[in-house]
């Protein structure tokens, strides 16, 4: 009774972490269309590049952040798990 719970548990783990690698995802794509609005209608402003290039910087480091908890996730994943 205890292992089938164990199981379902560890089960349960992976699935919250790739939720929550999910919604990092998802918030770095929301920043990078946020980004892209600042320039949608005003792409002659040096204003509104800096600005720009500011909100898709950020939305890269997002991004790259998700991917590289992805990895972490990944590598997680494919380790033995001890009994």
């Amino acid at each position: 009774m205890t292992e089938h719970t164990l199981k379902f548990d560890f089960g349960r783990f992976w699935d919250d972490e790739m939720a929550d690698n999910a919604a990092m995802f998802r918030e770095a794509d929301l920043l990078e269309e946020a980004a892209y609005r600042i320039i949608e209608h005003d792409t002659d402003s040096p204003e509104a590049w800096a600005r720009f290039s500011e909100a898709k910087a950020l939305a890269d480091a997002k991004r790259t952040a998700a991917y590289q908890d992805w990895m972490r996730i990944k590598r997680a994943m494919s380790k033995p798990r001890s009994k």
